[in-house]
């Protein structure tokens, strides 16, 4: 119905301003390429230009295109070709780069709408290591242990800054992120060195920051005793990447009452393909798998073993 519309509306305006055949009969139908471009697919945007050009030649260009053959009328079908196409181009180069535009934008809404709520839980986060973290003998030691888990609190935040150009690599990230809330070997993390698609990389660290944050305040690290496991492996089509987040020797944690922020930081999303988050009485467990992952070459990055924290 709009490839009709836009026909219509030049043809109609060409025939009451001047029905005599020109040299340029398809002059008024620009507009309407340019606005078919824009708001239509590519190749709906093209045959508004077929249906234009011979919609045009016909009424306002003394007959069909090669009726009679001559140099000017070839001459002005290249033309036609080559001033559509370039139409054409523009306008889906500038739909694209205005629908790209508008994702980021609600992408970075969505972003800071769950920064609002990392740091919300922030103070619960700082008061949990304060009450089960240094075990120092005098007010100078604690403050001097405490001050560096706030450090490393403050490095891992960083990490969740929008707009940072950085390209994201496992373990690297895992490490930032996880290691300011896990000490004295309560933190074990293995896996091959890989890098991680840009669109993956603050996706996964809010969802690991989320998931630190929970097990400091019910899960495997709100006690003495529990520990973390972070492993992934890729897929035999070698493009897939499975992460698993699993806790153990932690207090038994309920599902969630209701849907929160955080609960949406652990679904399935752009960056992160699938998510399966599990309340085992055993322990919380999350698989999280990402697409576009390649490994990290070996020349230029040594195989790293399966680290301990």
């Amino acid at each position: 119905m709009l490839v009709i519309v836009l026909v219509a509306l030049p043809t109609a305006l060409r025939a009451l301003v001047d029905q005599s055949a020109s040299s340029l009969p398809f002059l008024t139908y620009w507009p309407s390429i340019l606005v078919g471009a824009l708001l239509l697919d590519v190749p709906y945007a093209i045959l508004l230009s077929c249906i234009a050009a011979v919609v045009s030649q016909r009424l306002f260009g003394g007959g069909a295109w090669f009726a009679a053959i001559d140099t000017m009328r070839v001459a002005f079908f290249v033309l036609f070709c080559f001033s559509a196409g370039l139409i054409v181009a523009t306008g889906t180069a500038l739909r694209c780069a205005v629908r790209e535009l508008d994702a980021l934008h609600l992408q970075a809404e969505g972003f800071n709408r769950e920064l609002r709520h990392r740091v919300r839980n922030m103070l619960t986060i700082v008061q949990a290591l304060a009450s089960r973290g240094p075990k120092a003998e005098n007010p100078l030691d604690f403050y001097r242990e405490f001050s560096s888990r706030l450090e490393g609190l403050a490095q891992a935040s960083d990490l969740l800054r929008i707009g940072t150009e950085t390209e994201g690599r496992l373990p690297e990230i895992a490490e930032r992120t996880l290691t300011p809330f896990a000490k004295g070997g309560r933190l074990r993390i293995s896996g091959e060195p890989c890098f991680l698609p840009d669109a993956t990389c603050i996706p996964l660290i809010m969802a690991l920051h989320e998931l630190a944050t929970n097990a400091v305040k019910h899960g495997a690290w709100s006690n003495e005793q529990g520990l973390v496991e972070l492993s992934w492996f890729l897929a035999v089509d070698g493009r897939s990447l499975y992460i698993l987040w699993k806790e153990q020797g932690g207090p038994p944690v309920p599902p969630p009452s209701r849907e929160g922020i955080g609960t949406r930081l652990l679904m399935p999303q752009p960056g992160l393909d699938a998510v399966e988050l599990n309340f085992d009485r055993r322990g919380v467990w999350c698989e999280i798998m990402v697409e576009g992952v390649r490994l990290v070459d070996e020349a230029a990055a040594p195989r790293r073993g399966a680290p301990s924290r």
